[in-house]
């Protein structure tokens, strides 16, 4: 299933937190549309929000990666992290 089977953080090419899954639930939420907020529901599309916790932080570099593209390694536009195949997309070297 595309985009909501693994997320992976990665911070300077290290995985520093992996989770797969994602679903909504859990605390306490006041003021919700409960056709939107379904308990359990498998999260494949939204909105992300970067926080601290208690002190300002400065964000250099944030990537969204799009998981859709062309899964032939012999393509110069070949991607590894690519998780569904759009052949169309594929480019060739002469």
């Amino acid at each position: 299933m595309l985009g909501d089977s693994l997320i992976r953080h990665i911070v300077e090419g290290e995985v520093v937190l992996e989770y797969g899954g994602p679903q909504i639930g859990g605390g306490v939420v006041n003021g919700f549309d409960p056709a939107v907020k379904q308990e359990g529901k498998r999260l494949r599309e939204g909105y992300i929000a970067l926080q601290s916790e208690s002190h300002p932080i400065e964000f250099r570099k944030v990537e969204l990666l799009n998981l859709v593209g062309c899964r032939d390694p012999k393509a110069s536009n070949y991607k590894s992290y690519y998780v569904q195949s759009d052949a169309s997309q594929c480019k060739y070297d002469p």
